[in-house]
Formats: structure tokens, C-alpha cells, sequence
């Protein structure tokens, strides 16, 4: 009787830890272990698995998928990380804006377990390619960087993930300093959202180490894109 009540609460202790594993994760959580760790990435992969370069059979022949910034990863969407997760399919597009090449990697839902199905080229930017190169043009152009910055324009500070506000800022147009977002991000993610093409704003996210680091909030006005506001998360 006390082994039969053993291998039960052995058997609860599993189901009580399943929701923290790879295989319950929202899709962004998932996809953040995922990338961070390289290593581990076959576990999560539907072999065979149909790449650009022809069919990996399995774990063996399998090239991890590696981020030119592993520690800070920035990942673009629409709103919410949150919202993919009730898609069935995500499709991640990550973006080199330095040599203007994109791939592409599709995860799907399998039996509760998100898995990397196929990877190949991708010829559109994940269909963000009129926000790409607006993120392109602000990079390399101070003048066209002030044109599409929305002043005064908030800066916000926060302790923890919006906990508490340490300080607000509205920058004016002499305090503000250029920066290079190709410069600061690589490889830029982009989670495609089944509605993506009729929402008129997106938003940047910087995971550092796992956790919000920064946010870059965007809004299309008149089918121009312009940056109106930063969050930082201490």
C-alpha cells in the first residue's frame, strides 16, 4: 500500500511540473529556451525535417538554429508575445537587416509540444518587409530618424515588468540621441500573426536573458511607420 502511494504522488509531482517544461509553454517562452539553448534543440524538432538544403532524417545532421545575439534577443509583433500561442502554426522569421537575408522557421502544436516542421529561405521579411526597411531607413538616416519619431516622446523606466514606475521622461526633439537598430540587433525575430496585415502597430520586444529588457512601441499613420515610445525595464 505505501508503494502504491509512493508512485502516486511521484506520479503528481510529474503532471504538477509538466506546465514548466518546453512542451506546455506559451509559444514565446518555448521559442526563448529554444534559441538560448542551441544544445537542446533536437528535442523539440519533427524529424524528418524539410530545410533548404534538402530533409535532415535526424538529430545527428541537425544544424541548431543560432541568434547572433543569444543573450539580448529582440522579437517583433503585433501587441501581445501571447497572441501566437492560439495559433496552431507560428511561423518565425529571423531577419540579418545588415545583409538583408531572412529565413524562415515554422513551429507547430504537436500532441501539446511545440515543434520546429521546416525552415527555408524567406523572401519577404515574414511579410513585414515595409517595416523592415522603415527599421532599415531609420538606422541610417538622423534626419529621416526625426521625421518619424513621435516628440515629445516617452521614455518610461520601470522596476520590474511594470511593477512599479521609476521614471517618465517626454524627450523633445534637442535631447534626443540616433540610434542603429540594425547595429543593435542582428538577428531581428518576427512572429507572424494571422492579422498582422490589418493591424497598424507593432511592437519590439528585447528579451535579456529570458526576461523584458526593452520595448520599442510602433504606429503606422498614413501608411508610414513612426517610433512613439520606449519602455525599459530595470
Amino acid at each position: 500500500m505505501k508503494r502504491v502511494f509512493r508512485i502516486f504522488l511521484a506520479f503528481l509531482f510529474v503532471v504538477l511540473c509538466i506546465p514548466t517544461s518546453l512542451s506546455c509553454q506559451n509559444f514565446s517562452s518555448f521559442f526563448l529556451d529554444f534559441v538560448r539553448h542551441p544544445e537542446q534543440q533536437s528535442k523539440n524538432v519533427a524529424f524528418p525535417l524539410p530545410t533548404e538544403t534538402g530533409v535532415v532524417k535526424s538529430s545527428k545532421a541537425y544544424q541548431p538554429l543560432r541568434l547572433a545575439t543569444p543573450v539580448n534577443i529582440p522579437i517583433l509583433c503585433t501587441d501581445s508575445l501571447d497572441k501566437v500561442s492560439l495559433q496552431k502554426v507560428v511561423n518565425v522569421s529571423v531577419v540579418d537587416m545588415m545583409k538583408r537575408k531572412s529565413m524562415r522557421y515554422s513551429f507547430e502544436q504537436r500532441k501539446g509540444s511545440w515543434q520546429l516542421s521546416s525552415s527555408g529561405k524567406d523572401l519577404d521579411y515574414g511579410s513585414e518587409r515595409d517595416f523592415v526597411e522603415f527599421l532599415m531607413s531609420y538606422s541610417q538616416d538622423a534626419a529621416f530618424q526625426k521625421k518619424r519619431t513621435i516628440f515629445p516622446f516617452p521614455y518610461r523606466t520601470y522596476q520590474g515588468y511594470r511593477s512599479s514606475e521609476l521614471d517618465s521622461k517626454l524627450l523633445m526633439p534637442s535631447e534626443w540621441e540616433t540610434f542603429d537598430f540594425v547595429a543593435m540587433f542582428p538577428s531581428l525575430c518576427l512572429f507572424s500573426a494571422d492579422n498582422s496585415s490589418s493591424v497598424n502597430n507593432r511592437r519590439l520586444f528585447v528579451m535579456k536573458n529570458g526576461t523584458p529588457y526593452l520595448y520599442f512601441n510602433f504606429i503606422c499613420i498614413n501608411k508610414k511607420w513612426y517610433l512613439i515610445e520606449i519602455e525599459e525595464y530595470k
